[in-house]
């Protein structure tokens, strides 16, 4: 049985496999909130719908520490404006990626650990690529196609990356510290600068990381998309007590698709909708067409639907008859 945690991250894998390509994807939050947990995750569920993904962390785009540690190894101004190289970032991996971009990309530029400068060869990016990134601070200054900002509380953080590196920082005291003076102060002045949660693509609450939570998804937290349905979501009465109110639509078509049906176990769906047979739609010949309704909804509300609808349902990206380019929930 699928996990409440496998349910939202496919959700968000089917998102970005809608996306054309390359596809440049920041994973961001503040310091231990589960960026990488969450991005390789998310890197394994795109390559497995036959996507070509790749998973970057910025710690290979560390300045050298002689300038990411000189205004002190406690300083927030220095890990803000010092531990990472994004000029470097930017021009030689998302510019490579870009729409003008010749497609070739650095995989890092120093070995952490070591302190080592890297020289490495270019890697050439196919051109349905995902490439994910996890890192800090990911919202400043760098141009991104998607972004799935992790949101977890500071307490929540705090507890998780203080365990991680009591170790490696030199026992409980020194990392408390770290995160205290350091790391989330930098990230509570990102969250005041720059407001990451709001002008990400995609938000995801992982204070229990078994029960994340989507909050968006589609776009900024001021976008509305198109979502087609063909379905229960033209209902009145589902609309309301989905989204708590009354969508706004149109009539519209989805060529070259033929419409099927599907009985509904989730005991859930069946209760909002009232019944247990729903329509399914599948990829058909250029003559097929299904009717039904274009609906303007935020991103807020494009992750209830994500969540509503049952796992026989994947989100793809389509042009409707209208010329419109809208989401459709297609048989998986």
């Amino acid at each position: 049985m699928i996990t409440p945690r496998e349910r939202v991250l496919n959700r968000i894998a089917d998102h970005l496999v809608g996306l054309g390509g390359p596809l440049r994807v920041a994973v961001d939050g503040i310091t231990a909130s589960g960026k990488t947990t969450l991005a390789r995750e998310l890197t394994a569920l795109v390559a497995a719908r036959g996507r070509s993904a790749a998973h970057l962390s910025m710690d290979g785009f560390h300045h050298p520490r002689a300038v990411r540690h000189r205004l002190g190894r406690d300083s927030a101004e220095g890990y803000y404006q010092d531990a990472y190289d994004f000029a470097a970032f930017s021009r030689l991996v998302l510019e490579p990626l870009g729409p003008d971009g010749d497609r070739r990309y650095r995989e890092r530029i120093i070995d952490l650990r070591s302190d080592t400068p890297l020289d490495e060869a270019p890697v050439e990016a196919p051109d349905d690529l995902v490439l994910v990134v996890d890192g800090s601070f990911l919202q400043r200054d760098l141009e991104w196609d998607q972004v799935v900002f992790v949101d977890t509380p500071f307490s929540v953080a705090f507890e998780r990356g203080t365990r991680r590196d009591t170790e490696p920082l030199g026992g409980l005291e020194k990392a408390e510290k770290a995160f205290d003076q350091r790391y989330h102060a930098a990230s509570r002045r990102y969250l005041a600068e720059v407001g990451p949660a709001s002008r990400a693509t995609v938000v995801v609450g992982n204070a229990d990381v078994d029960q994340p939570v989507l909050h968006r998804i589609g776009g900024p937290a001021d976008a509305v998309v198109n979502l087609f349905s063909y379905g229960t979501l033209q209902s009145e009465p589902v609309q309301v007590s989905h989204f708590g109110r009354t969508l706004v639509g149109k009539s519209d078509v989805l060529p070259g698709h033929r419409q099927d049906w599907v009985t509904i176990t989730d005991p859930a769906v069946v209760a909002v909708s009232g019944t247990d047979r729903h329509p399914i739609v599948r990829r058909a010949g250029a003559t097929d067409s299904v009717a039904g309704t274009v609906l303007e909804v935020t991103t807020a509300e494009l992750a209830a639907a994500d969540i509503y609808e049952v796992d026989d349902y994947r989100r793809s990206l389509v042009r409707l008859g209208s010329g419109l380019d809208a989401w459709v929930y297609l048989r998986a």
